[in-house]
């Protein structure tokens, strides 16, 4: 029988335990850091999609009335650009494509009528 109590963790333990704690919080920091830079991208993208619509939106109504739309702008962050080609007197396509810092763009091909 063991008459020796043991009081607590041995040296070697507590580093074990306080490794590990070091190594889950530096990972949970950097996953955390990922994460909320996705979803700044995410956010960014839909205000993008959203200018893109509205130009749509205003582009369609403009050719509906007999009128050329806007072929260039900027909403805030975002720079528009647009190609408009003329199929006939009714019909047309349009290129839009809508850029934010260096090299971030989104590009639709829309069609237009009367």
């Amino acid at each position: 029988m063991n008459w020796h109590k043991n009081k607590g963790f041995s040296l070697l333990e507590v580093l074990a335990g306080a490794a590990l704690v070091a190594l889950w919080s530096v990972s949970s920091l950097q996953v955390l850091q990922v994460g909320l830079s996705a979803i700044d991208r995410a956010h960014t993208k839909a205000k993008a999609v959203e200018v893109l619509m509205t130009y749509l939106s205003e582009a369609q109504q403009t050719w509906h009335r007999g009128n050329n739309p806007e072929l260039s702008g900027t909403s805030g962050e975002f720079d528009l650009k647009a190609e408009l080609i003329s199929i006939d007197q009714f019909n047309a396509t349009t290129e839009v494509t809508v850029s934010w810092g260096r090299d971030n763009e989104l590009t639709q091909t829309f069609w237009l009528s009367r």
